[in-house]
């Protein structure tokens, strides 16, 4: 499938105060190496199931700083963060969790059809 869509999300400078980023995000453990490795081990944890994930601190996740993310350039920069919200990283397909998290696609709900395509 191709993850190519029309319309940009306008995401820098995010106008939601990076609402996406409120919840952290799953690592896979390759990321989650790479960004203990270079950001130290406070930024993420292992879920009581195995699941890394980033910290989160004042609704957001740790690495969002001044409303940019710290890794957003990085080889590691996570594979759900780089997907949202038009492709899953665990699957490939397409994103089916909650779009809403990003105000954008309640303001303009042709969005989502988009990215079913």
């Amino acid at each position: 499938g191709s993850t190519s869509h029309s319309v940009p999300l306008p995401c820098f400078p995010c106008p939601y105060h990076s609402s996406c980023c409120a919840y952290g995000t799953t690592l896979t453990d390759e990321e989650a190496v790479a960004i203990i490795a270079v950001h130290g081990p406070a930024v993420a944890y292992q879920t009581k199931w195995g699941e890394w994930r980033t910290r989160v601190r004042n609704r957001r996740c740790v690495l969002m700083q001044d409303n940019r993310c710290l890794i957003h350039g990085e080889s590691y920069y996570p594979a759900v963060c780089r997907g949202f919200p038009w492709t899953d990283a665990e699957t490939g397909g397409p994103y089916e969790f909650d779009r809403t998290i990003c105000p954008e696609f309640i303001a303009r709900p042709e969005l989502v059809r988009l990215g079913r395509g």
